[in-house]
């Protein structure tokens, strides 16, 4: 006996939200289970590790928000009328890719040499961003590999949810460093 339709589409909805939930938790307890290493590394043109962290950080943000402007405007939410150009489909997904890239070594140097921080607000709000943002992250691109068999909220709503991580994780370091922060 087959189930209804609306458990099917409800089940595909969550499948989604569900990777992303397991990702941002295995994040989440790795992150505070192994031993950080409490190593810095400086990539070449920068003269400290938040230095570096703030930039791409920044550029991640910036990608990430025009994403949103492309995806607002691929889905015919913004601008003209007429359909978005064929091109705009891919522009929309290399930003989303480039974003994503730029986050990866801030990442690798959070979990790998700090670990999950939790001895301020500050920290703690932005461990948690970052692990939520990566688990939004998974269930974005899980939703949009299957957008025709998912409602139409669902790629809105993920997108948004990613955008929003990122800039609260964005706040909790390189805001934070832009406006003169010291340590921690």
């Amino acid at each position: 006996m087959s189930r209804p339709a609306s458990v099917n589409a409800r089940l595909r909805a969550g499948l989604p939200f569900i990777a992303g939930a397991v990702t941002a938790l295995a994040l989440g307890v790795h992150a505070s289970a192994h031993d950080p290493s409490h190593r810095d590394f400086v990539i070449t043109g920068f003269d400290s590790v938040r230095s570096w962290k703030a930039a791409f950080s920044t550029a991640a943000v910036l990608l990430f928000a025009s994403q949103l402007g492309s995806g607002l405007r691929v889905h015919g939410r913004i601008g003209p009328t007429r359909p978005a150009p064929p091109w705009l489909h891919e522009v929309h997904r290399l930003l989303g890719t480039l974003a994503f890239a730029l986050t990866i070594p801030v990442v690798f140097h959070c979990i790998w040499s700090i670990g999950y921080e939790t001895f301020h607000l500050r920290q703690a709000i932005h461990s948690a961003a970052g692990c939520i943002a990566y688990g939004l992250y998974v269930a974005k691109v899980l939703a949009a590999r299957k957008a025709d068999q998912q409602p139409t909220w669902v790629l809105p709503v993920t997108g948004s949810l990613v955008g929003v991580a990122f800039i609260v994780a964005w706040w909790g370091q390189a805001l934070w460093f832009y406006q003169g922060g010291g340590s921690p």
